[in-house]
């Protein structure tokens, strides 16, 4: 229904109450103002120690961050503590060690966006080998902090079937354009009683010498028993804790090249087994991510294992399977 049009004596009327109810709130709005505006300072923050650390058996290079955390009014940021001591321990023996003289602190390439500062970078004598049973990580950085010390314990070998059927798919774009997709096919084990997590890769390397490995996995199929997760640059499988969620019949696939390119590498399957904390983080990272570019999310914090600090001591155990030589 369209609203009647005001006389003159009404719109008159109706200006002189909303004049008269302005002015009557004018004190108000004053009050109101000299209320609301103030200074508030930031907390002071309290500096924590911040560490991260990967370790699993057959590692040949170990890396290790080593920061004191900073506020965000800090405009420097955090500081790698180039002075701090890192030594992985099994028992009374020592696996590794590292000091002031493993850190890289080259100046990064402005075109690698996962540079993230300087690194420990640690070469064992030979491949890490764990025995069952605990792995503690030491971090010492006196004085500015009190010694680190945190174990986790050494996680099952994967138990890991698996079907290759290579150049399974052929994939038409149009426009004249196809590629081929190998297939993998991964039974994982449910242990009854037991979460169990598993971070799987299908990795290629060149033929060429110094090649490196890099992870081309993708589901087949879209499955609620995996999914992509952007803090391992994996794909993730859980049962949930859920005695009765078989892991068997896990469908992958992987590039392998379209009609004007073939690689000639080599592919293999690699299965890792982490610790509860280290899939904790991994979830809570994913979920981070998640938050950021949606409005709607509330925000999400990242979880480690590392006391009164920041940061992940992670460690797995893994399976390697040879698909394509």
């Amino acid at each position: 229904m369209a609203l009647p049009l005001l006389t003159s004596s009404l719109r008159t009327s109706t200006i002189l109450v909303a004049v008269a109810a302005t002015l009557s709130l004018l004190p108000s709005c004053e009050k109101l103002q000299n209320g609301v505006v103030n200074e508030i300072e930031f907390p002071e923050h309290e500096p924590r120690l911040a560490v991260n650390m990967f370790v699993s058996p057959g590692d040949s290079v170990v890396y290790a961050t080593v920061y004191q955390s900073a506020g965000v009014t800090d405009t420097a940021g955090s500081q790698p503590l180039l002075h701090a001591v890192v030594s992985l321990m099994q028992g009374n023996t020592m696996l590794l060690q590292g000091d002031s003289s493993h850190w890289d602190v080259s100046e990064p390439d402005p075109w690698d966006s996962w540079y993230t500062g300087p690194l420990m970078k640690i070469v064992p004598d030979a491949p890490l080998q764990f025995q069952p049973g605990a792995v503690t990580l030491v971090v010492d950085a006196s004085p500015t902090f009190e010694p680190l010390v945190i174990s986790e314990e050494v996680p099952e070998v994967p138990v890991v079937g698996h079907e290759f059927e290579a150049y399974a798919d052929t994939v038409d774009e149009g426009w004249g354009y196809t590629y081929f997709r190998h297939r993998v096919t991964v039974d994982l084990e449910n242990r009854p009683g037991e979460r169990d997590d598993y971070m799987v890769f299908v990795e290629y390397r060149d033929d060429f010498e110094g090649s490196q490995w890099y992870n081309d996995v993708s589901p087949a199929f879209p499955d609620p028993r995996l999914a992509y997760n952007d803090g391992c640059q994996c794909l993730l499988v859980t049962d949930s804790g859920e005695d009765n969620v078989a892991l068997t019949n896990l469908v992958l696939e992987s590039w392998a090249g379209d009609e004007e390119y073939t690689p000639e590498g080599s592919y293999r399957l690699r299965v890792e087994r982490p610790t509860p904390s280290l899939a904790n983080h991994f979830n809570s990272v994913q979920a981070y991510y998640g938050a950021l570019d949606n409005p709607f999310s509330e925000p999400a914090s990242i979880q480690g294992n590392i006391p009164d600090g920041f940061g992940i001591f992670g460690v797995t155990n893994e399976v390697v399977i040879p698909l394509l030589d």
